[in-house]
C-alpha cells in the first residue's frame, strides 16, 4: 500500500485524480492544494512530509500561465523551479519516490516527428524554460524520480482547459478563431490519472515518460472533433498563429512508445 500526497490537487488533474482515488483505495491519499502544503515554503514541506511520510508524492503544482509567465518571470521560476528543488529535498530526506508533471513546452517544435524521451530539450518561452529546469533538477537530484511529460491537457467535466471553452462558446453562438499551424496530442486527464497509478502500482525504472493522447491534431482540427462529439453546428474559422506574443512550438506531438513494467 502507497501513500501518496498530491500537490497542487485543486487543478484539472488533481481533480481527475480524486475521481480515481476511490477506485485504488487500497492506497492512502493525501490531496493538498496551496493552503494545505504550499510547495514554495521548505519549512513547510519539511514539516508535512516529517508527519505524514509519503511513500510517493504526484507533483502537479506548478506555474502554467504561458502568456502571463513572459511578464511574472520570477513567479514561474519560483514555483516551477525553486519549489521543485525543495520538493526534491523532501522526497529524498523521506525516501520518497516523486512524479513530477511536466510538459511538451520544454521541445521546440522543429522536428517533424513525434518526440521521444531521449529527445533534447530547447524550449522556446519562459514557462517552457522553468519547467524544463525543473525536470533536470529532478533528474539529477531526486533518488527516486520519475518525469512525466503531457500535452494538450483537458478535463471534460471540470477545470479551465480549450474543450471546456470550445464547448462554451459554441453553445454560446460564437464565431470560433482557431489557429491550425500549432500540431499535438491532446490528453485527457484520465488517461493521465491511470497513467501515474500504474507507475507507482508497476514501478518501472526511473526516468522520463511520455503520457499523451494517440491523435496528431491541431488546435483547429481539436476543436472540429469537440463541436462533432457534441452535434453543434457553430461558425469555425481557421487562423494562423500571431505572428507577435509568445512563441509557442508548431509540433509537440509526444510518442507513448516507453512502457510501463516493472
Amino acid at each position: 500500500m502507497a501513500v501518496i500526497v498530491v500537490t497542487g490537487a485543486d487543478g484539472q488533474l488533481g481533480t481527475t485524480l480524486k475521481k480515481k482515488a476511490k477506485q485504488f483505495n487500497q492506497h492512502t491519499w493525501l490531496f493538498t492544494n496551496r493552503k494545505q502544503l504550499d510547495i514554495t515554503n521548505g519549512d513547510h514541506l519539511k514539516a508535512y512530509f516529517a508527519r505524514h511520510q509519503p511513500t510517493h508524492c504526484i507533483n502537479c503544482a506548478a506555474y502554467t500561465n504561458v502568456r502571463q509567465a513572459e511578464v511574472n518571470i520570477a513567479q514561474a521560476e519560483a514555483v516551477n523551479v525553486e519549489a521543485v528543488r525543495k520538493l526534491v529535498e523532501a522526497c529524498n530526506t523521506h525516501n520518497t519516490t516523486m512524479l513530477h508533471l511536466s510538459t511538451d513546452y520544454v521541445f521546440d517544435g522543429k522536428k517533424q516527428n513525434p518526440y521521444t524521451e531521449e529527445d533534447i530539450v530547447k524550449p522556446l518561452n519562459v514557462y517552457g524554460r522553468t519547467k524544463a529546469e525543473g525536470e533536470q533538477i529532478v533528474l539529477s537530484v531526486c533518488a527516486k524520480a520519475y518525469v512525466i511529460r503531457t500535452a494538450w491537457l483537458f478535463a471534460k467535466s471540470h477545470g479551465q482547459n480549450f474543450y471546456r471553452r470550445i464547448l462554451a462558446k459554441a453553445k454560446a453562438g460564437k464565431r470560433l478563431q482557431i489557429v491550425n499551424d500549432q500540431i499535438g496530442s491532446p490528453t485527457t486527464t484520465d488517461e493521465l490519472s491511470l497513467f501515474l497509478i500504474k507507475i507507482i502500482e508497476n514501478s518501472p525504472p526511473f526516468g522520463i515518460y511520455h503520457c499523451s493522447g494517440n491523435q496528431s491534431l491541431s488546435w483547429y482540427e481539436f476543436a472540429q472533433k469537440i463541436l462533432q462529439e457534441h452535434q453543434l453546428d457553430a461558425i469555425l474559422a481557421p487562423v494562423s498563429t500571431p505572428t507577435e506574443g509568445v512563441n509557442r512550438p508548431r509540433y509537440s506531438v509526444l510518442t507513448t512508445t516507453k512502457t510501463i513494467t516493472s
